[in-house]
């Protein structure tokens, strides 16, 4: 168990880091056409009028020039070996686009005709089932039993150690800012892996599954809590030291840096509904379309946070009652999460 949380951890933090690193660093996502050329082909040169026609059409385009590049030449090879083509087949030109390899010249003539005639899938719209996927996910996770939980033990050692309320409202905020810009960090870093990688789609095809799994999840700990050995909460064993960190963050900064710990932390336990956003969203890479919906599910996640933190500051909710309720409505927290994931999962596989 102590092995598989430092490992947790680790992968965490490291997507945390990935995603404080300039957006420049990420491939261009899969909705983008990735092309590598290189600088003396003669293919390369033959097919470059058809190239710049797609960027002239406004088709999201990335080149690659790998003969002269290095960085460029390892992820070319990386691109070939996940999507199983031969390293004796391994040839420029290329492109990359929705999961398919396009190589040589009659391919990618082949690809610049099925993008003129499907314009829109250039363009990483969303379709309605994609954005009620989205909103679906975001609420389920805002009212996710675990992230009400960690607030309400931290607004408890708060009045523990503190009468006052300007501490206790402070100390809130920057906790909830804290969880609100580690999320955001993890999504980009999440989003930057998957399109580096080129496997955005073949993440996305398993989404719909995904939400039904943990939907199904959630259900069973409303009919039968607990069952199977587990819950779809933080585990037990991990709540003593959770605990023990919370009881620390008891002034701004200090509540600031847990709640970048703790949502690490749960993030196994809230994350299931946020990976199933970020596999529809990663169809844009980094674009402001991305960083819209990043910013709006994340903005739906912390309402609940920031709605108990406001009422136990105004005193229309005592610490104590937030506690109690929390612990009365666990199940049926738990029943909202399951129908509002089953129905986005089944939303995403059926359109």
């Amino acid at each position: 168990m102590l092995k598989l949380k430092k490992c947790s951890a680790l992968l965490l933090l490291g997507l945390l880091l990935l995603g404080l690193m300039p957006a420049e660093v990420a491939a261009a996502p899969v909705k983008t056409v990735m092309y590598f050329y290189g600088s003396t082909c003669p293919a390369c040169k033959e097919v470059a009028p058809v190239i710049d026609k797609m960027i002239a059409k406004g088709i999201p385009l990335e080149k690659y020039e790998m003969y002269d590049n290095r960085e460029n030449m390892d992820r070319l090879a990386m691109l070939f070996k996940l999507n199983g083509i031969p390293e004796h087949q391994w040839a420029v030109p290329v492109a990359f686009y929705n999961g398919q390899v396009y190589m040589g010249v009659p391919r990618i003539l082949e690809l610049e005709k099925e993008l003129a005639s499907s314009p829109e899938a250039a363009a990483g719209t969303l379709s309605a089932p994609d954005v009620m996927g989205i909103m679906g996910a975001a609420l389920a996770d805002s009212v996710n039993p675990c992230a009400i939980l960690v607030l309400v033990i931290l607004l408890s050692f708060i009045s523990l150690y503190h009468d006052s309320r300007k501490r206790l409202i402070l100390s809130a905020a920057s906790f909830i800012a804290s969880v609100f810009i580690t999320y955001v960090l993890v999504g980009i870093g999440i989003v930057k892996a998957l399109t580096f990688l080129g496997i955005t789609e073949i993440v996305r095809s398993g989404i719909g599954i995904l939400a039904i799994v943990v939907g199904l999840l959630n259900l069973k700990d409303y009919f039968a809590y607990g069952s199977g050995g587990f819950a779809a909460e933080i585990p037990q064993a991990w709540r003593p030291f959770l605990f023990s960190l919370l009881r620390k963050a008891t002034t701004p900064w200090a509540a600031f840096g847990m709640g970048t710990v703790v949502t690490l932390i749960e993030l196994p336990c809230t994350g299931g509904p946020y990976f199933f956003a970020l596999g529809i969203l990663a169809k844009w890479g980094l674009t402001p379309q991305f960083f819209a919906y990043l910013f709006l599910y994340n903005l739906i996640f912390i309402s609940p946070l920031i709605a108990i933190a406001i009422l136990v500051y105004l005193g229309k909710l005592s610490v104590e009652k937030a506690s109690d309720w929390q612990a009365r409505n666990s199940k049926r927290l738990h029943l909202a999460a399951g129908v509002l994931m089953l129905a986005a999962g089944i939303a995403v596989l059926l359109m």
